[in-house]
């Protein structure tokens, strides 16, 4: 597989994964959060992020250090949503997600 084509591949399984883990999350929020099932299941979610993390490190290492959602030089998506990341793990030098929080106030 060529460079781009690896790229392109964990980008969009970087993407999947962040909305996997935001969906999961939603999910373990309605779970009674002192019962068994809560532990079991952040303890998956916290696996699943570090796993993640890996992938996200593999695209830094292949190059790639910007927002997943940069298309033409402009960001489809912010990071914040609804005062919460957007985005588990983000392979991006620059911290967007910094500004956009320190922007919430204004």
């Amino acid at each position: 597989m060529e460079k781009n084509e690896e790229i392109e591949t964990l980008k969009a399984r970087v993407k999947e994964g962040n909305e996997k883990l935001n969906r999961a999350w939603e999910e373990i929020c309605k779970i009674d959060h002192n019962s068994q099932r809560w532990n079991d299941e952040v303890e998956r979610w916290h696996l699943a992020n570090v796993d993640l993390s890996g992938k996200c490190t593999e695209l830094k290492a292949l190059g790639y250090e910007d927002c997943l959602y940069r298309e033409g030089g402009v960001r489809t998506k912010t990071c914040l949503t609804e005062g919460a990341l957007g985005c588990r793990v983000c392979p991006s030098r620059y911290p967007y997600w910094e500004k956009e929080f320190m922007e919430l106030g204004r």
